[in-house]
């Protein structure tokens, strides 16, 4: 027998079964704790109440939490700031915001609305997260807060709609 023939009938080399059996079990308790963190943030978010703190108060909106699943025109942490946007020379620029967002987020809903400020709800599509968003004309800019609602980070989501309202706003 040649060299490379009993190299061909030697077995391939098997992990023990008692890794590959730890492997599994370590995969199925990973795979579990992922739904269960998924299910405990979809509950939190479909039973979270709307903040009492909505609104402006003082010309301002609300402060914003510590977490990063939040922007604001009047963050006070760089991390959360993001410029307004500027309606100077948009006519009506409250009912152009209206239009974009009806235009653009389909489960976005229009929670309270006056002259110059409005606050909606936009929700996510799979999960059914709520974000709060509030808009305040003030002057020829348009300042906002988004924040979600449960969880620490959105994966830059609130910022990521802004922008995206900002560009519409052109």
């Amino acid at each position: 027998m040649s060299q490379t023939e009993n190299e061909s009938q030697q077995p391939a080399t098997r992990q023990p079964k008692a890794y590959s059996g730890f492997r599994r079990r370590a995969v199925r308790k990973i795979v579990v704790l992922t739904l269960i963190a998924i299910a405990t943030l979809t509950v939190l978010s479909m039973t979270a109440a709307r903040p009492d703190t909505l609104g402006v108060r003082k010309g301002k909106l609300a402060p914003l939490p510590e977490s990063p699943n939040c922007v604001s025109t009047m963050a006070e942490r760089e991390s959360q700031k993001i410029e307004p946007i500027d309606v100077s020379g948009i006519d009506k620029p409250i009912e152009k915001l209206k239009q974009v967002i009806a235009d653009e987020f389909p489960r976005a809903e229009l929670t309270f609305g006056e002259r110059n400020y409005l606050c909606y709800e936009f929700t996510s599509l799979i999960f059914r997260f709520v974000d709060d968003v509030e808009f305040v004309l003030i002057e020829s800019e348009l300042h906002f807060r988004s924040a979600s609602r449960v969880g620490y980070s959105d994966l830059g989501a609130n910022r990521k709609r802004m922008e995206k309202i900002r560009a519409a706003m052109k």
